[in-house]
């Protein structure tokens, strides 16, 4: 999009065409092509962003590509709460003003900077609908050569991590900016926080130092952050809306002897930060093979670290024979839930010969040694 589209869909009559919907557009005279395609790709974002619950959706100024790139409104908050005592910060990547107005919102002044024009439109624009404007000061600037005049009590950094259709996320260093700017970014302020791709490898956030939270929201691992200038400590899962918090421990969960009357399946997240014992120890369940991480319980778990499930029967995965007991039971629809076993979800349905008729039932496929184990379940 660009920088003079952006305007045009801020400014009044831009705003009032939005207000009239969709189908206005179509009928709507004297409209640029450029400028009609502006006002669709933020009509659908403000429909995503409504759907994922965002306040005011109706009147921010966004597009799929750019809701896909903020941070939720839980997860700005959070990254806000790490600059706690802080009185001014830099975002160094602000985007469409997400992380900018959250911080703007717990009192501090924001610097906010991004080297796209029209991004700082709608982030300028967005700052006003969330009346925090004359807290957050715009610049169409690269981080890496913009020059302060001050240090910052505070900087926020979150990289682009794709390039076009390109996503880049386990490399960080072709991050824009890249991750080895984040030194710099130390030198001028006493607290740094980063939001990384969560698929980045173990010896880079390793590396990094400080305190590793892995962001869990609606069990979707969504970030690795990253806090320098803060008392650190072992990495970390939080699980939101809930503010369950899980840390990583050195030893593993116990093995269960046998399988319990219910199955669990960890937060993607607790997987992540290694916390998959501090999570077994809460929920008194064991593991269910070392191949693995599911848990298993003899007791039904309400938690938020875990997705329960009360198991119907365990049988070696043959498909011939597994199919056969389906089918039997009435069961013509599976959810199959795997980790390490091969096949999607598409073939397993076909190997095992359902014919997508009948009651739905859940299928976890375990694996135990070199072989697999059909867990056949129903959500609790």
């Amino acid at each position: 999009m660009t920088e003079a589209t952006a305007h045009f869909l801020v400014s009044e009559p831009g705003a009032a065409l939005l207000a009239r919907g969709v189908a206005a557009l179509s009928k709507q005279r004297g409209l640029e092509p450029e400028q009609r395609a502006g006002a669709l790709a933020v009509l659908e974002g403000r429909e995503r962003a409504r759907k994922r619950g965002w306040k005011r959706a109706e009147q921010l100024f966004l597009t799929a590509d750019s809701l896909a790139q903020a941070s939720s409104e839980q997860i700005a908050a959070f990254h806000a709460g790490c600059f706690v005592g802080c009185g001014t910060v830099l975002d160094a990547c602000c985007g469409i003003g997400r992380d900018s107005v959250a911080l703007a919102e717990a009192g501090m002044h924001v610097v906010a900077l991004d080297t796209d024009p029209a991004r700082l439109v709608f982030a300028r624009a967005n700052a006003e609908v969330y009346g925090v404007g004359e807290r957050i000061t715009f610049h169409c600037a690269d981080a890496t050569s913009f020059m302060p005049q001050a240090r910052w009590d505070g900087v926020f950094f979150d990289p682009a991590r794709r390039d076009g259709a390109t996503r880049f996320s386990r490399d960080a260093e072709r991050y824009q900016p890249p991750l080895s700017f984040l030194s710099e970014l130390q030198a001028q302020s006493r607290v740094v926080v980063a939001k990384l791709s969560p698929a980045l490898p173990d010896a880079t956030l390793a590396v990094l130092g400080g305190q590793l939270t892995f962001l869990s929201e609606d069990r979707t691992c969504k970030e690795a952050c990253v806090v320098l200038g803060r008392e650190s400590g072992p990495p970390q899962a939080l699980l939101l809306p809930s503010l369950e918090r899980y840390e990583a421990e050195s030893e593993p969960p116990p093995l269960a002897p046998q399988l319990g009357a219910f199955l669990l399946d960890p937060d993607p997240a607790v997987l992540r930060a290694g916390a998959l014992g501090a999570l077994a120890e809460r929920t008194r369940s064991a593991l269910l093979s070392p191949e693995d991480a599911y848990l298993t319980a003899d007791e039904a778990v309400v938690c938020a670290g875990v997705r329960t499930y009360r198991v119907r029967v365990a049988l070696p995965y043959r498909e011939r024979t597994l199919g056969r007991w389906l089918r039997e039971q009435g069961i013509g629809k599976l959810v199959v839930k795997k980790r390490r076993y091969p096949k999607e979800p598409e073939a397993v349905h076909q190997e095992l010969g359902l014919k997508g008729k009948g009651i739905e039932a859940t299928l976890v496929i375990v694996a135990q040694g070199k072989s697999w184990l059909g867990v056949v379940c129903d959500p609790s």
